[in-house]
């Protein structure tokens, strides 16, 4: 049984996007050729693969085991035929990223028109949210996240370190005082994070001779967004737990204050996450150094 390498793609992509439709966009081919790509698959290994509903397409047991080896066997290919033309190979093509929602926005943005610069043959693709992405089952090259790497299959370099500070306006220090210690904080006006998921406010972390401490915000406004909140303890609504790249600015501006400084917490760490491979493509290899070498100065 022969299969042929395009056929097992149109299957991946099908597989990965799960929509025929989606996948033919990708592929740049009719939706009709997708089905009959599948139906000729389907036929060869004598297996259902996909089974399709008005909304959706979903992998049979037999499909799932059949498509991990697949994508398997195309990275490999893919990955030896890269090793023949790297030499002097600029990088090209689409690079789909990922970036969380405040970070993206204020430091990796701002970036983007130098890497093109630099790279003129590379197309991005940016999406900006704050829900857990999984690189590989929705189709993106590169990720930045907070926190530890939870999933092996993934490789992660370090950006930065950041620092969580608690500020506020000096007019509502003015008129509330100057908290001394956390506990303090509950005869304030806490501004809350709320997360997307399950819609619970984010807890304030603290350290305490060596070991962390936390404390659920409490106040007259909760957000989902990481922006308005901002905007909000800006404006001299309350006080806010915000990562340092964030109010930077402001801070130095003297327009927030920070205080609670020796309860700070210890610093979150931001990295660049990319799918495991032997042989990254030029365009995923030279956006992570550009990013690690243009974050450098900031790691101190």
């Amino acid at each position: 049984m022969d299969l042929d390498l395009k056929t097992l793609g149109i299957f991946v992509e099908v597989a990965e996007r799960k929509s025929f439709v989606r996948a033919a966009e990708a592929l740049g081919i009719t939706q009709a050729g997708v089905s009959n790509a599948i139906k000729r698959l389907e036929a060869q290994v004598d297996t259902a693969l996909l089974v399709r509903t008005t909304r959706s397409v979903n992998l049979t047991v037999d499909g799932e085991a059949f498509f991990h080896r697949c994508r398997q066997v195309l990275a490999d290919l893919n990955d030896a035929r890269l090793v023949l033309c790297r030499a002097g190979r600029q990088p090209t093509g689409t690079l789909r990223l990922s970036l969380p929602v405040s970070f993206g926005r204020n430091r990796v943005v701002p970036l983007l028109g130098e890497f093109q610069a630099r790279y003129p043959q590379v197309d991005l693709a940016v999406s900006i949210t704050d829900r857990y992405v999984n690189l590989v089952d929705e189709g993106m090259d590169v990720a930045i996240r907070f926190g530890p790497l939870e999933d092996s299959s993934l490789i992660a370099r370090p950006l930065l370190q950041v620092r969580r500070r608690v500020v506020g306006t000096p007019g509502y220090f003015a008129r509330y005082g100057v908290p001394e210690s956390p506990d303090d904080l509950a005869q304030h006006n806490c501004l809350a994070l709320t997360y997307h998921v399950t819609g619970r406010s984010r807890a304030w972390a603290f350290q305490a001779a060596g070991e962390p401490r936390a404390f659920q915000p409490r106040g007259s406004l909760t957000f989902n967004d990481g922006l308005a909140l901002h905007t909000a303890a800006l404006a001299g609504f309350g006080l806010g737990q915000i990562h340092d790249y964030h109010v930077k600015g402001e801070i130095d501006a003297g327009r927030l204050v920070p205080v609670l400084d020796t309860w700070e917490p210890a610093a979150d760490v931001i990295s660049i996450i990319y799918p495991q491979s032997r042989h990254l493509s030029p365009r995923v290899r030279a956006f992570v150094d550009f990013m690690v070498e243009a974050l450098a100065s900031e790691r101190g």
